[in-house]
């Protein structure tokens, strides 16, 4: 009889033990999408804008850290010259995986934190019509608290991305401003 309850109490508190060490390792969810706004590209290429959409998914560090792992697609746009002195739209994909982290420095109301956010990845090639190359993000958030552990967030930042084709031997970079809003759930 003092077994079993000797037991039944070390189970309890294993249990315990175990759930509180549980709730310690949150995770975090990023859902979002925006604009990308070339500025400047190396070589004879004129920038060019798109848009984005991104998926993270991560540990979330108390609530003072975020860290995790996210792919996205990224579609550019730009007009470029054609050997005939023509003027073409040309579309440049990638598909970045990406190293994800964002940390929170400043609370300015019950609902609302500004943050910080860097993204560093690279994105492989698949086929002939995404490109390679490694990219970097780096900015600043403002997350709206929506209920209890979700939040709409916003993000502005400088990137910078490489595009290299496997098929046509052609690289340049560009350097880019960002905007995005998406659901950060933690």
């Amino acid at each position: 009889m003092i077994h079993s309850r000797l037991l039944t109490v070390a189970f309890l508190l294993l249990f315990c033990c175990f759930q509180g060490q549980a709730q310690r390792r949150n995770t975090y969810t990023l859902l979002q999408a925006g604009g990308i706004f070339g500025m400047a590209t190396t070589g004879d290429q004129s920038a060019m804008h798109g848009y984005q959409f991104q998926f993270a998914f991560g540990r979330n560090f108390y609530d003072r850290m975020y860290l995790g792992l996210g792919i996205g697609n990224d579609v550019y746009r730009g007009r470029t010259t054609l050997a005939d002195g023509k003027r073409s739209t040309r579309r440049v994909n990638t598909l970045p995986i990406f190293v994800d982290f964002r940390a929170p420095f400043a609370r300015i109301s019950p609902l609302g934190t500004f943050g910080a956010m860097v993204d560093a990845g690279y994105a492989p090639s698949i086929g002939a019509d995404y490109f390679k190359g490694f990219l970097g993000k780096a900015g600043i958030t403002y997350s709206q608290l929506l209920v209890e552990g979700s939040d709409l967030q916003f993000s502005a930042g400088y990137g910078f991305q490489q595009f290299d084709s496997r098929y046509s031997g052609y690289k340049f970079s560009q350097h880019n401003i960002f905007i995005t809003v998406g659901l950060f759930v933690h």
